[in-house]
């Protein structure tokens, strides 16, 4: 039990939502600069591989991400659903964010994309050519947020235990005595 295995007697969290934002942030920066490198290796055939993005873009997959991860938690734990039945809702939220960033950033001019020359666009702020990448990206939230789910964040200054090949938290250094 890891409560009782903690000195403080408090259970283990997941990590806290700041740190979740920011891990979903600094990953959509990397997606975003490796898509975009890859997109314009095949578009234009530029072996560079030089991507791009936005610091727009680390608030946008951040807060994207986040609250994803909220609707699998609540689709997948609260009621049951699948991945095929949480896929359609996950990228119809993700086009709906794009969209509104996009709508929002273009009123200061501060929108770093434009879909307008891409077939099946919306106001060139949303594309369907995108819509394999924001399947696979869904499907990869999952994995991520089931890794997210599985790092306990504890509180310093909290001795803790290793107990059958398991850790229950932070291992204090042993020349502390905190270890039992």
């Amino acid at each position: 039990n890891a409560t009782a295995a903690t000195g403080s007697h408090r259970p283990l969290q997941t990590l806290p939502g700041s740190a979740r934002f920011l891990f979903f942030g600094m990953h959509g920066f990397l997606d975003e600069v490796i898509f975009t490198s890859l997109f314009n290796l095949v578009e234009k055939s530029d072996r560079s591989l030089c991507g791009h993005t936005s610091l727009w873009s680390f608030f946008m997959y951040g807060s994207c991400s986040f609250l994803v991860e909220k609707l699998y938690l609540y689709l997948h734990f609260g009621r049951g659903w699948g991945t095929l039945r949480r896929l359609p809702i996950y990228v119809c939220f993700i086009y709906t964010w794009e969209f509104t960033w996009g709508l929002i950033l273009r009123q200061f001019d501060a929108c770093s994309w434009d879909y307008s020359h891409y077939p099946h666009n919306f106001m060139g702020l949303i594309t369907l050519l995108y819509l394999p990448g924001w399947i696979c990206l869904s499907l990869y939230q999952d994995v991520l947020s089931k890794l997210l789910l599985k790092i306990k964040w504890v509180k310093e200054g909290t001795c803790l235990n290793v107990e059958n090949g398991e850790l229950n938290g932070q291992a204090e250094p042993a020349n502390k005595g905190h270890m039992k």
